[in-house]
């Protein structure tokens, strides 16, 4: 189970996002109220996450990151100003990280292991990434979409966790779930195919993937529960991607923790035995 800890106006667009980095000190703030809901939810159905925090919303509330670690929970990063991977130099991102880390470090008192890059944005232009991410002590990745989107995506990646090896060092690559049809590969599992889909749909869909013996990885957006948030004006098929069955989101997301052994990442790659079963099938990549 993941958390990518960002605000309702952290959608990218362009260059930046749909509001720029400049503006977002005056922009209205939600997650501090969000986040609250998903750490009872989890609560309330025995599941420990990974809380991916942008540096950003960390360093504005510091709060939110001690009281998921009080919770039980995992903090790792979703960078710093959640700009596309490939929008940045390999310096640019270098100093991103880099912020992140350290911020998200000063707060918790804890190592971050973890990454996920905004919009799934390592692709096979950006493969540098991963060496730079070693470099800040990063032990396991979760940026790859490995499927058609209209965002990041590196469709012909593997759907199984990968390991990506850097010299003498290496990084555990979990790619986000999808199931493979052949002609299409589809995610249901996080955001807004989460919102979009029904429950069944997805139960279905999850059954796939335990049958296959996969890991299946979900991720929420605090936004995708929030339907108090400002609403943006985008064309119609736009809006109703970024908005659809907010209302409903929440209790599918109850529906769903209550049903599977939701664990964070740190939790899964501390367990011995799954990890020899994971590396014993993972495919290594050399970069």
């Amino acid at each position: 189970m993941s958390v990518d800890v960002e605000e309702w106006f952290h959608i990218p667009e362009g260059l930046d996002n749909i509001i720029p980095f400049e503006g977002w000190d005056g922009a209205v703030q939600r997650v501090q109220h969000v986040l609250p809901r998903l750490w009872d939810l989890f609560e309330r159905n025995n599941v420990t996450a990974t809380f991916f925090f942008l540096g950003w919303v960390a360093e504005k509330h510091p709060d939110l990151v001690k009281e998921s670690l009080r919770r039980g929970h995992e903090i790792a990063t979703h960078g710093y100003a959640h700009k596309m991977i490939y929008n940045q130099t390999p310096d640019e991102f270098r100093q991103d990280i880099y912020k992140a880390v350290s911020v998200i470090e000063d707060i918790s008192g804890r190592k971050v292991l973890g990454y996920r890059a905004p919009g799934f944005s390592i692709t096979p232009e950006t493969e540098w990434a991963f060496s730079i991410l070693a470099e800040h002590g990063i032990k396991y990745d979760s940026s790859i979409f490995p499927g058609k989107r209209l965002l990041g995506h590196y469709d012909k990646f593997d759907k199984e966790p990968v390991i990506i090896k850097l010299g003498d060092r290496e990084i555990l690559e979990f790619p986000q779930t999808i199931v493979d049809f052949r002609i299409l590969r589809l995610s249901c599992f996080g955001g807004g195919y989460l919102r979009m889909f029904p429950l069944t749909f997805f139960l279905k869909m999850a059954g796939i993937i335990q049958k296959h013996n996969r890991p299946l990885i979900l991720y929420i957006h605090p936004r995708d529960i929030d339907g108090d948030q400002p609403r943006l004006s985008f064309p119609l098929l736009r809006h109703i991607r970024h908005y659809l069955n907010i209302s409903k989101t929440e209790q599918k997301l109850n529906d769903i923790a209550g049903r599977f052994d939701f664990k964070s990442f740190e939790s899964v790659i501390s367990d011995e035995t799954f990890m020899n079963e994971i590396t014993s099938r993972a495919k290594s990549i050399c970069l």
